[in-house]
């Protein structure tokens, strides 16, 4: 039985060796390139079968690859070659390059892909130089068949090619990359199908302007300005109705119109509102009936028109100094913002970096949103207080009780040194005695709904929070503390 079982291997083998070498061609094109390049093995007819499939993949990051720079580029152009040279249609050709040596292929190849039939070109480049050796690319801005462009430290030059041709583009980032404004704009007008933008700590950018009439297909951008932090470096005006996802970070913007009836994502970090080229406002108006998720992150609290149904929102607020005479309005604005945003769950994060005590006249706010005032406190579902002092931290939470009613307060502590295990249990023994007494000397007007709390430590083993009691804190193997809370529902 054995021995026939191996006599027919073989001929299994041929039989789907004589397979047409379309079929070949096609059950190659379900492998990756490395499975594919494996069948070489099988037999003498497989072993150049998979240079000839419809689909390449190649990447010089490969652990075949790697530290052979010379031999990827041979691969690459004998491969490229043979398909040429043999009149075979190329459908998809995705390259992942990462040296500077590749370049040169670029060069040869790019201009020559559309006539091998090529219909999906996707190009990740990058580049592993430091900053300041950026690899010149202007020949990518000839490349039709591209649909996915991803370059990171590139230049893409000055030269402005008379037709940018990419007219099948649907997936654009770019990640330190210089390029002028001039091209900028003509690659995105010239670019109908675009689907994503992703633009990251980009230099010679002043102006994006996504538009209705040239985007339609827009459903996803993302601007991060991580190393400047120079929000009027560049600008941002958005009419793009059929977006989905949109996150800015360090830039001013300005939404064109109120409609964003698809928008399910919005996240907003250190950013001016601009109502004009002019003037600047902290009121954020827009329609996204479809939000499932917000998040916003700065020194001013903004205002928000529309209102999420559900979903989540996520908000990260900076206390300065500059704001501590202000501290009154501060909470004010902020109810106001919670309110807006009641409908969703929230998650609030207030880094306190105030050095002195902040004045806030509990007496009015109490009126407003807890004594049959025409607001009600708003339930926050996650509360995190970044404290860098905390002998501070009663003023915060008195004027944060006023407005609103968080499930969980999980402390983080912003001091300088080192945090040992020993001196967060430290920390929080001391934060938990004064919430305690805060708790029993406060205004009872605030505590009066509170039905009880609970201290938690966090089982890094389980991944459980667990409860505890704060005279055998430091018996516990805690590190990450918080507080359950609570709250009758009367409200």
């Amino acid at each position: 039985m054995k021995k026939a079982n191996s006599d027919r291997r073989p001929e299994s083998m041929d039989m789907l060796s004589e397979l047409p070498k379309e079929i070949l061609q096609r059950i190659l094109c379900l492998l990756s390139q490395e499975e594919a390049v494996r069948t070489s093995v099988l037999s003498k007819p497989w072993r150049h079968t998979w240079r000839t499939r419809p689909n390449l993949v190649f990447s010089d990051n490969d652990n075949y690859f790697r530290g052979k720079e010379q031999e990827f580029l041979s691969v690459v152009d004998e491969t490229l070659r043979g398909y040429l040279d043999q009149g075979l249609r190329l459908e998809e050709f995705h390259l992942h390059m990462s040296n500077h040596v590749s370049v040169s292929l670029l060069d040869k190849w790019i201009p020559k892909l559309e006539s091998m039939g090529i219909n999906d070109f996707r190009l990740y480049f990058l580049s592993k130089h430091e900053v300041g050796e950026m690899i010149d690319l202007p020949v990518v801005l000839k490349a039709e068949p591209l649909t996915l462009l991803l370059l990171y430290n590139c230049d893409l030059g000055r030269n402005i090619p008379e037709n940018i041709p990419f007219v099948r583009l649907q997936v654009l980032r770019l990640q330190n990359v210089s390029i002028e404004q001039e091209i900028f704009d003509k690659v995105i007008s010239s670019c109908a199908l675009l689907a994503s933008m992703w633009f990251q700590d980009c230099k010679g950018l002043t102006k994006i302007k996504l538009e209705t009439k040239l985007h339609k297909n827009l459903k996803q951008f993302i601007f991060i300005n991580d190393v400047t932090y120079q929000k009027d470096e560049c600008s941002i005006e958005i009419d793009a109705p059929t977006l989905e996802k949109v996150k800015i970070f360090g830039s001013k913007i300005r939404f064109h119109g109120r409609e964003l009836c698809n928008i399910k994502s919005l996240y907003l970090a250190n950013v001016d509102i601009a109502i004009n080229s002019v003037e600047r406002s902290p009121v954020l108006c827009i329609d996204a009936p479809k939000m499932e998720y917000y998040e916003y992150t700065g020194l001013v609290i903004p205002s928000v028109s529309f209102v999420p149904a559900s979903g989540r929102s996520n908000l990260k607020l900076y206390m300065r100094d500059d704001g501590v005479n202000d501290a009154q309005s501060w909470f004010l604005r902020l109810s106001a913002l919670l309110r807006d945003l009641r409908r969703s769950e929230i998650t609030l994060h207030i880094f306190h970096l105030a050095r002195f005590d902040l004045h806030i006249e509990e007496d009015i706010l109490v009126r407003d949103n807890i004594n049959g005032g025409i607001y009600k406190p708003v339930v926050v579902e996650n509360f995190r207080l970044g404290m860098g002092q905390l002998s501070l931290f009663p003023y915060v939470l008195s004027g944060l009780f006023c407005i609103c009613r968080p499930r969980k307060i999980t402390p983080q502590w912003l001091g300088k040194g080192t945090w040992t295990d020993e001196r967060k249990q430290k920390e929080a023994g001391e934060f938990f005695g004064k919430f305690t007494k805060m708790i029993e000397n406060g205004n009872r007007e605030i505590w009066r709904d509170l039905e009880g709390c609970t201290f938690e430590g966090l089982d890094e083993i389980r991944l459980e929070w667990q409860p505890f009691e704060v005279t055998k804190l430091s018996e516990s193997e805690f590190t990450e503390f918080r507080i359950r809370m609570k709250w009758s529902d009367r409200d």
